[in-house]
């Protein structure tokens, strides 16, 4: 599975700044980083760390920039030495954790988010972050834990809830994960997403050898979204499973209409080139 996660920056104002004048320059680069100056923040957090090493914020919110930046050695190198300054502040060692999550350090990502849940458990999303990094290191028996604690602290958590439903069916747990898809389109019936659930659902149909379900789900996904690109080709690979070539070449060109190659969450697959080789 591949994440989708937004990249923001923490602004954090540290408390125990060492002098009013370190800590006026710190939030003046906050609030330049507010308007979208990000260089000219940069200076600023720079500037204070030259002036006042002994400050933790500064590094912090240098550490911000450097993780937009896409440089997350240096992020991670800042982050760590406000953490040497301020040991105690939660917020810096979770944005090291998450950095090391984008460069795709998943070990120590889990290493970082494991140290949060051992000192504050009821911290925002963190077992959901650590359960991330465990999927991408496919320990999804581990990550069902984490994602179950999280549920235990928000049950109404989304995001949460949905890929919960992902790793069942990674551990081949289909009855559960069907029942979970059940659950969760009658409490959230307006969340602005659900033809991809309604698509995964169908997805999950196909995949237990059951086309007649998976097409009443993603004729739900395509009522919800007309123009679904990946939608017309998971029905289009449906209409072939119950041997309607006809109506699964339609799909199939219309979802090559609506650039279904362009999708970044489209990959060419075996049942693609089947589509292909059939429908040209």
């Amino acid at each position: 599975m591949k994440k989708i996660l937004a990249i923001a920056i923490l602004l954090i104002t540290t408390q125990n700044l060492i002098s009013q004048t370190a800590k006026e320059l710190n939030t003046k680069g906050i609030e330049l980083a507010k308007k979208g100056k990000i260089d000219k923040a940069f200076s600023i957090f720079e500037k204070a760390i030259k002036l006042y090493p002994d400050s933790p914020g500064p590094y912090t919110n240098r550490g911000n920039v450097y993780r937009m930046r896409k440089e997350y050695e240096l992020a991670i190198k800042d982050y760590t030495k406000s953490l040497k300054l301020d040991p105690e502040n939660l917020n810096v060692l979770y944005a090291k954790a998450n950095t090391y999550l984008d460069a795709g350090n998943f070990e120590m990502a889990i290493s970082d988010y494991s140290e949060i849940i051992d000192i504050k458990p009821s911290f925002s999303d963190i077992y959901f972050q650590r359960a991330y990094a465990k999927i991408r290191l496919e320990k999804y028996e581990e990550a069902k834990i984490d994602l179950e604690s999280q549920l235990k602290i928000s049950s109404k958590d989304f995001k949460s809830l949905t890929n919960l439903i992902n790793i069942k069916k990674e551990l081949k747990l289909f009855e559960e994960a069907l029942a979970d898809y059940e659950k969760i389109v009658s409490e959230f019936p307006n969340q602005p997403n659900l033809h991809i659930l309604y698509n995964n659902w169908a997805s999950l149909y196909k995949e237990i050898k059951k086309p007649e379900e998976a097409l009443v789900k993603i004729n739900l996904a395509l009522k919800l979204k007309k123009n679904y690109d990946i939608g017309h080709f998971n029905r289009a690979g449906i209409y072939l499973k119950l041997n309607d070539q006809k109506k699964a070449c339609k799909d199939f060109k219309k979802a090559i209409k609506l650039n279904l190659e362009k999708n970044e969450h489209f990959e060419v697959d075996e049942e693609y080139e089947q589509l292909k080789k059939l429908c040209e």
